[in-house]
């Protein structure tokens, strides 16, 4: 039986959504089956088609940016299917590949010539109720706009802080580099097991904690304060009211990617500084 391949892609794009279509041709040239997201198949006119969710397949291309791997790690059925990321995005720190480099990647992976990188996501709660798992991170914003969150967090049994900001955010290494780098949070390893908690723009003078991900953090919103939206990986998960909390563990579930050579920090750092200017 062929080795079946499910391709995910941003679709607010006529070129993205013809680099599917040509990722599609590819597959199947190869001698694979090629099985495109729903709504991407009825777009581009590609047979097959099956939620992300449906996909009984070997490996998920992706064909965006962030976002789109992001979409693919959420709504896949099980965590042990690995992505190979094509980047039509800005930047793309969990993408691997160009569009003009597919065909050799697909060839690698076809003979295992390749690296599995894992990255492990966090889980939220809400009570004890699970909101959602996230590769990147969760996000509290205020829920009236215009004002400004306030907070107490506890780590294990200690309150170890109290902030007023425009939000909170707590990410895994992996989303070390996204929002809580542009809030001043540092870039972790991905290998570590640590959260970085960061205050989007506070009246305090910590903008960000790094904590361990073997002690429970919670963040609990305080007066004076409205509620505030909580969001993991971009989705809203749901509303947390003053004086209730939301809890962040380490989920024992992971994301699998295709790699060729650099390490997700090396390619990170690498994205993150200026190109260097012609002289």
């Amino acid at each position: 039986m062929p080795k079946r391949i499910g391709v995910v892609a941003k679709r607010d794009s006529q070129e993205i959504v013809a680099v599917a279509r040509r990722v599609c041709d590819s597959i199947k040239e190869k001698g694979f089956s090629a099985q495109p997201e729903l709504a991407l198949g009825r777009l581009a006119k590609i047979p097959g088609g099956k939620p992300i969710g449906q996909m009984r397949v070997d490996l998920i291309v992706t064909v965006g940016g962030d976002g789109t791997v992001l979409k693919a790690a959420r709504e896949m059925p099980e965590a042990d299917i690995p992505i190979l990321g094509v980047n039509m995005g800005r930047r793309g720190y969990l993408t691997e590949v160009g569009p003009w480099d597919f065909d050799e990647a697909l060839a690698r992976w076809s003979r295992g010539d390749f690296q599995l990188e894992k990255h492990w996501k966090l889980s939220v709660f809400g009570g004890d109720r699970l909101l959602g798992e996230g590769l990147n991170e969760a996000l509290m914003t205020p829920s009236v706009p215009a004002k400004m969150l306030s907070v107490e967090v506890t780590l294990g049994a200690k309150k170890i802080y109290s902030a007023r900001a425009d939000g909170v955010i707590v990410s895994t290494p992996t989303g070390s580099t996204a929002h809580s780098f542009s809030s001043g949070g540092p870039i972790l390893e991905s290998s570590l097991n640590a959260f970085v908690l960061s205050f989007i723009a506070p009246l305090q003078p910590v903008h960000a904690i790094v904590v361990p991900t073997s002690r429970t953090l919670r963040v609990t919103v305080d007066t004076p304060s409205p509620g505030a939206y909580v969001s993991i990986d971009g989705k809203v998960y749901g509303r947390v009211r003053i004086g209730e909390s939301v809890t962040i563990r380490r989920s024992s579930n992971n994301t699998l990617f295709v790699r060729f050579g650099d390490s997700f920090l090396e390619r990170s750092l690498r994205r993150l500084a200026p190109e260097k200017e012609n002289v």
